[in-house]
């Protein structure tokens, strides 16, 4: 869940209660199973922090629905109200706590179940004699709908897990089995793992797909250990899985117990020739507290690594993102964004979705000084960019000297240069017009004259435009 609120201020609680309503709504929340336990949230709008406020009866039926649903409900809901929230929980016991499904499951019985030995699980599943069948997959896959191969960014620093991700969900026969995606946070690991799954699903549409973090699968195992299920626990994991998705694996080490049930599962879908991929931020060799034969095991397929996205990738990553939300992002803006947030793409989602919500609030044009005065606060520490250490890059990439750049000389690759290094300090340091000008030794509407004559031009020149992203990823590596 999201650690802090970031909902528009405009947004009022009778939104917040229809987006809630509106979530429930979709396919996600469709089957009985899922909406009998659904059916005992109520929201309560927002709190003074402007959290979202969610009641339920119990601490059980709130453990249990933050263990199952709530990540698929706060991803709608952000969806729909564009904005990060957090969620803060009400208990109130005057909530009916009879709600019963067609067959009869009653809250207080799965509690009693539940906490029996003083043990509360909070992982426990109604009895299958109690409820009516339902489907697999509508149960046990919480596959993010956001995430798809379709609007996953490529780049040189994730190519081959792409790649591997796509051979594993299409064709898992022929494939490298295991898969080991690991990277640091935020780069797209968990985007690729959900993205196997919808894949996965639409080339075998009966398959069964497990998707869930360590930290569940530690869960459903000691929920399923402490309630006495663990043959269902071990048929579900070993024989009715066909695709097995586990984030964060890295998590498993200090367990030794889990360690040795997932031994047993993933040789029961190797076995079997069922798919099995893992995330983790470092290589299993790396990995503390992991034991050897599992160690071997993760790094017996297909091993690969997600970088930090180049200024390129991370102008593309804000694009799609944009394209997708149907914000029209000038390029100054995504310039901006990805110059100065390199190594996460979730900080590049936060920094558009911070920049949108004020512009949309207060009708002000979207511009890289906007963006600026946005971000200022929540940007990571950095390195300041000035105007020489662009004209040094200018001078290098252009093979001119750096009095050149402020010298009367007219030559036309030496106009070329100095407009060119005119654009790339507007955009990156905030300098104004006239001070630039000074620095240029030229009048301040020369400086508007240049820039905007680069602007025009990049829409039609593309040697120009990839000149310009190459020397901004050149200055943004070297400076942030």
């Amino acid at each position: 869940m999201n650690t802090t609120a970031m909902l528009d201020p405009a947004i009022d609680e009778k939104q917040v209660l229809e987006s809630f309503q509106r979530a429930l709504s979709q396919p996600r929340f469709s089957s009985k199973y899922v909406q009998d336990w659904m059916s005992r949230v109520r929201c309560d709008g927002l709190s003074e922090e402007r959290d979202i406020v969610l009641a339920v009866a119990s601490p059980f039926q709130r453990d249990f629905i933050e263990e199952h649903f709530i990540k698929d409900l706060i991803a709608m809901m952000e969806s729909d109200l564009r904005g990060e929230f957090k969620v803060v929980w009400n208990i109130d016991e005057s909530i009916d706590r009879s709600i019963k499904s067609d067959g009869g499951v009653e809250t207080n019985a799965i509690e009693r179940a539940n906490t029996s030995g003083g043990v509360t699980t909070g992982v426990e599943f109604p009895s299958p004699g109690n409820i009516q069948p339902v489907p697999f997959n509508e149960i046990f896959n919480k596959l993010d709908q956001r995430f798809r191969f379709d609007n996953f960014v490529t780049a040189p620093s994730n190519q081959l897990a792409f790649a591997g991700a796509q051979a594993i969900a299409e064709k898992p026969e022929t494939a490298f089995n295991p898969l080991f995606i690991y990277g640091d946070t935020g780069l797209g690991k968990t985007h690729l793992l959900n993205a196997i799954g919808h894949r996965f699903l639409q080339v075998h549409p009966t398959a069964r797909v497990i998707y869930m973090s360590s930290e569940e699968l530690t869960n459903d195992y000691i929920g399923s250990l402490t309630t006495n299920r663990m043959p269902e626990f071990r048929k579900r994991m070993r024989e009715e899985c066909d695709c097995l998705l586990i984030d964060d694996i890295q998590f498993l080490g200090p367990r030794a117990q889990t360690q040795e049930e997932f031994f047993h599962i993933f040789n029961a879908l190797f076995n079997r020739g069922k798919p099995v991929v893992m995330t983790s931020d470092r290589i299993p060799a790396e990995i503390p507290g992991i034991v050897d034969r599992l160690r071997m095991r993760f790094s017996s397929g297909l091993t690969a690594d997600i970088q930090e996205p180049d200024f390129e990738t991370r102008v593309a990553i804000l694009k799609k993102k944009a394209e997708a939300f149907q914000i029209q992002l000038p390029d100054e803006v995504a310039y901006y964004i990805a110059s100065v947030i390199q190594s996460n793409v979730r900080e590049l989602q936060m920094a558009l979705n911070r920049v949108y919500a004020h512009h949309s609030l207060t009708n002000q044009a979207m511009t890289q000084e906007l963006a600026a005065h946005i971000l200022k606060n929540v940007l990571p520490a950095a390195k300041t960019l000035g105007v020489e250490d662009v004209q040094k890059e200018i001078s290098k990439y252009y093979n001119v000297t750096v009095e050149s750049l402020s010298s009367p000389k007219r030559q036309r690759h030496l106009v070329k240069a100095r407009q060119m290094a005119m654009y790339i300090c507007r955009k990156l340091t905030g300098i104004s017009y006239p001070e630039l000008g000074a620095r240029f030794h030229r009048d301040h509407s020369t400086v508007i004259s240049s820039c905007e004559k680069i602007e025009s031009e990049l829409s039609e020149d593309l040697n120009l435009r990839r000149e310009l992203e190459e020397l901004m990823s050149r200055l943004t590596k070297t400076n942030f």
